[in-house]
Parts: C-alpha cells; sequence; structure tokens
C-alpha cells in the first residue's frame, strides 16, 4: 500500500499577483522646511527631465505615453493627471518654469512617465509649506523612480510626514487598437517606425 506525503507549507507566502487592470496610487505628504532648496531643487529636476527628451524625433512613440492615452481616453472623467497634455506642452516648447509643485510633478512624470501632481495644502499651525504628492501606476509604469524623485527631494529640504499606497480599480481598459487612439499631431514629431524611449 503506497501512502502520499503531503508537502510542507512553505514558511513564508508567496506575494499576491496584482492584476494588470489594477492602478496604484502612491500618495506622500511632506513638509518644506526649506523653501529656498525645495525651488532650486524642483526647478534642477525639470531641467534634467527636459534634457532627457530634448531633440528626441520619437516622443509621440513613448509606450507609457501612448498607454497612458489609450487609458485616459477610455475614461469619461480621467481622475489622473494627463501625460499627453504634458508632453504635449513640452513637444511645443509651452512648458513652463517656476512653481516649485509643477515644476516637480512635470519632471516626475517626463522621467517615471507616471502620471503625478504636487499639490501646496494650507497648513494654519505652521508658515512651513505642508505637499501633497499623488503618483498613478500600473504594472508597466516605473513607480520606483517615481518615488525615489520625491523622497530624495524632499530628504534635502524637509521631512515626509505620511506615504501610503494604494490599489484603485479604474474602469475597465479598451479594446480598442492603440492607432483609434493617435496620439495629438503635436507629438507627431518623426516617423512611426522609431525606436520608443525607455
Amino acid at each position: 500500500m503506497q501512502t502520499h506525503r503531503q508537502a510542507p507549507a512553505p514558511l513564508i507566502e508567496p506575494p499576491v499577483a496584482t492584476a494588470a487592470d489594477e492602478c496604484r496610487l502612491l500618495r506622500i505628504v511632506a513638509r518644506i522646511e526649506a523653501p529656498h532648496v525645495w525651488d532650486s531643487t524642483a526647478a534642477r529636476l525639470l531641467d534634467c527631465a527636459r534634457r532627457r527628451w530634448q531633440g528626441r524625433p520619437d516622443i509621440a512613440d513613448h509606450p507609457a505615453l501612448r498607454r497612458w492615452s489609450q487609458i485616459q481616453d477610455s475614461q469619461q472623467r480621467p481622475e489622473q493627471p494627463c501625460l499627453r497634455t504634458l508632453f504635449a506642452a513640452f513637444a511645443s516648447g509651452s512648458l513652463v518654469g517656476g512653481d516649485p509643485c509643477a515644476d516637480l510633478a512635470a519632471a516626475i512624470m517626463l522621467l517615471s512617465s507616471c502620471p503625478a501632481e504636487a499639490v501646496q495644502q494650507a497648513d494654519p499651525n505652521s508658515d512651513r509649506r505642508t505637499v501633497r504628492f499623488s503618483v498613478y501606476a500600473y504594472r508597466e509604469d516605473d513607480l520606483p523612480l517615481a518615488e525615489d524623485l520625491i523622497t530624495t527631494t524632499v530628504q534635502a529640504c524637509g521631512t515626509v510626514l505620511a506615504r501610503r499606497c494604494t490599489i484603485m480599480r479604474p474602469p475597465a481598459r479598451s479594446t480598442a487598437p492603440l492607432v483609434d487612439h493617435p496620439t495629438p499631431d503635436l507629438l507627431v514629431l518623426g516617423s512611426l517606425g522609431s525606436t520608443a524611449a525607455r
């Protein structure tokens, strides 16, 4: 008579796989204690992001831009900041700096390709600035880079007060091919066969 031995239970449970249609929302709240460092750091990061894309003929082929354009086109009221609008402003030369919150959000979007926003919040108990960051990312997006950009910037001029990452379940993605959702003519700077940015 043959007996079957049960396999021992694993000591550490494997992580639960995230579904492809789940969008992660990272929120970070930070207190800015050195406003001049905050201003200059945000401006430098935006300059770095501009240099990354300067003279690139293949912006319209960028996979994250195409993917997020399709996602946001399929939503009647997109909640996330729009990558397409930002890249269009960059391509047309109308992306201007000067507001550290807008500059840092633009830098995060251009460098990590995650829709992001940074909003200054009123803090009646302090003359220091409090900023709330929101970053949206699917599995294909570089959320760790976006988070590193925020935390490194904040460490130079302030303190992270809170961090939370949640899973959102937005409306179902459209199954229409990308060719049905073309990027604006403003972004079509080069041939469609060019290599996408990485």
